[in-house]
């Protein structure tokens, strides 16, 4: 493929402020292959996973009640709104009982014997040697606006924890997947934070929503190998870099770099686990309330007969992955009193490494771009920072997804356009050489605790 190199390289460093036709013309003209809308959709949908062992092979040697859910981080101002969702007694929540009691319902009407595990899912007087609970690490509203053109108030949330089944008599943790809650939801009427707890709640427990946390339990985790009878290697993110342009980048857009890092960091974590359909060590923030916490994990058991409030340690991890922000720029290409005409672009890069040996065996550059329409009568920063934060959240999900599926790697290879009411975006990868990308991807696979196609 030629050209691929030079389009990069104009977008390095000081070169971001290009006019948009240019950009459009470079990004048009290095599309590999074609490629159609169906095969957009079909990316953001995974097939079940073959099960490489049987039940009976794979299966724990006990059975596993499940312990709740619960905060990572039980201090004030941490996750107000899904602290105020897991305080819902049945009288105020929006189904009529509690997160746990309902999470607890739709894991009991579950089978769950593609995991390995026997659920007992807190049936009374029945001792277990495993726990399961679900520990959340962090929310985000991502946008909680005012829509006056549509008269309609819209949310765009997320909630992120880990599903983790834990050894009561060797005191350990067996195996942890991340899990991603996505909701967006729109209202007629004029924003309430009021309504935010009671969101959350559906983002936890009601399956009916697309992006629940408990659709996802009892439709995709239901399937994950949770024994550990499948060997491989685990991955943790390691760090989330920012080059010098990106500095300049989060310092014009007055984005922390800290905390937006935490951000990619979970992001990152996330799509691994979803989209490689694998357990992975938890990522840790660093910020000071979780100093004391990055090599075990706080386990909370509020419902069962395996009770437990402590901490355990987390199982070293074995790879490391790297994320690194490129940097970002917003081009204004048309304004007017109430709309302004923007372009985004970015570029990050994803690198997987053997800690041990320090060697790396996946190392891509993927890059996105996104026109869209913006309301001058709302705050540009925080909008600006969700939005960009929304793009690298696609742009490493499709990463992911290409690691794992060949279709999906032809697709984020080909470059992918995505259309949506007042946007389009543009995602792809750096490489000139399907094969070393594909090869790079298959190395990625062979090490995971569960080897696909093996």
């Amino acid at each position: 493929m030629k050209g691929c190199h030079s389009r990069f390289t104009i977008l390095h460093m000081r070169c971001f402020n290009l006019n948009v036709r240019v950009l459009y013309q470079g990004n048009r003209s290095l599309k590999r292959r074609e490629f159609t809308s169906k095969s957009a959709a079909a990316l953001s949908t995974l097939a079940a996973p073959n099960l490489l062992f049987s039940p009976a092979l794979a299966a724990l040697p006990g059975t596993v009640t499940w312990g709740g859910a619960y905060l990572l981080e039980d201090k004030p101002g941490i996750m107000p709104y899904t602290r105020s969702a897991l305080q819902m007694s049945k009288n105020n929540s929006p189904n009529g009982t509690s997160v746990n009691k309902t999470l607890l319902r739709e894991i009991r009407d579950t089978d769950w014997t593609g995991t390995g595990l026997d659920l007992r899912t807190g049936l009374k007087k029945k001792e277990t040697r495993y726990g399961m609970v679900f520990g959340l690490a962090a929310e985000q509203v991502l946008a909680a606006v005012y829509l006056p053109a549509a008269d309609k108030t819209q949310y765009i949330l997320r909630q992120i924890g880990y599903v983790t089944v834990y050894d009561i008599v060797d005191r350990r943790i067996v195996s942890c997947i991340a899990v991603r809650g996505r909701y967006i939801e729109s209202r007629v009427g004029k924003f309430d934070e009021a309504i935010l707890p009671k969101l959350f709640f559906n983002l936890l427990a009601d399956k009916n929503n697309t992006g629940s946390v408990a659709r996802f339990m009892v439709e995709k985790i239901k399937d994950y190998p949770f024994a550990e009878k499948y060997q491989g290697e685990y991955f943790q993110v390691n760090k989330v870099v920012f080059v010098e342009y990106a500095i300049a980048s989060a310092a014009e857009t007055g984005i922390n770099t800290d905390s937006y890092g935490d951000d990619t960091a979970l992001a990152v974590t996330t799509a691994f686990s979803e989209k490689l359909q694998s357990p992975i060590v938890p990522y840790r923030k660093t910020t000071a309330i979780n100093r004391d916490m990055l090599s075990e994990m706080k386990i909370v058991s509020t419902s069962g007969d395996s009770a437990l409030n402590t901490a355990l340690p987390l199982r070293p991890a074995d790879c490391g992955i790297e994320i690194t922000h490129q940097g970002w720029d917003f081009v204004v290409t048309a304004s007017s009193t109430t709309r302004n005409q923007v372009t985004l672009v970015t570029r990050l890069t994803l690198r997987c490494f053997d800690k041990d040996r320090g060697t790396t065996f996946f190392n891509q550059e993927y890059y996105g771009k996104q026109d869209f329409l913006e309301s001058t009568n709302s705050d540009m920063s925080i909008a600006r920072e969700n939005r960009l934060f929304m793009l690298h959240e696609t742009i490493i999900d499709r990463a992911f997804a290409g690691i794992k599926s060949e279709k999906s790697r032809g697709i984020v290879f080909d470059g992918e356009e995505i259309t949506a009411r007042g946007q389009k975006t543009f995602i792809q990868a750096a490489a000139e050489d399907w094969d070393m990308f594909s090869a790079e991807s298959n190395l990625v696979l062979e090490r995971l605790p569960r080897v696909f196609g093996g």
